[in-house]
């Protein structure tokens, strides 16, 4: 399954969070109106470094979501190129709740990426924009 969504609609309805030491989380609602909260092992995000996040997916009354599918993609919208990394989920550590490894970020500026997340037969999306 494909989940992949043009960076244009993706800007659209994305806005452009800092992630700093004092946000080392963010949230966004998924187009199914799903929540996906996201929270990064470092706190800040550093340039050049390897990392992971954790992604807590939970239904609209905050329910966890289990066994949901990802795709990851991103890039910088600015820059016309992806990530330097093919990051991915590699593990549901608690229903609910994923682990994305293999993520880098290789300079400063507007990155956004894109979340598919496939439930059963249904597909999902999300989009996490922020400047590092």
């Amino acid at each position: 399954m494909n989940f992949r969504l043009p960076i244009a609609l993706a800007l659209l309805f994305a806005p452009v969070l800092a992630w700093t030491g004092e946000q080392a989380e963010f949230s966004v609602i998924t187009e199914g109106g799903n929540r996906l909260h996201i929270s990064s092992d470092l706190s800040p995000l550093e340039i050049n470094r390897m990392h992971s996040w954790r992604l807590r997916l939970t239904d609209a009354d905050g329910a966890p979501v289990a066994n949901a599918r990802f795709e990851v993609q991103g890039g910088m919208p600015d820059h016309d190129h992806g990530l330097p990394t093919r990051p991915e989920v590699t593990d549901e550590v608690e229903p609910g709740v994923y682990l994305l490894q293999g993520l880098r970020f290789h300079m400063p500026g507007r990155w956004l990426i894109e979340f598919g997340i496939g439930l059963g037969e249904d597909a999902d999306r999300a989009s996490l924009e922020f400047e590092l």
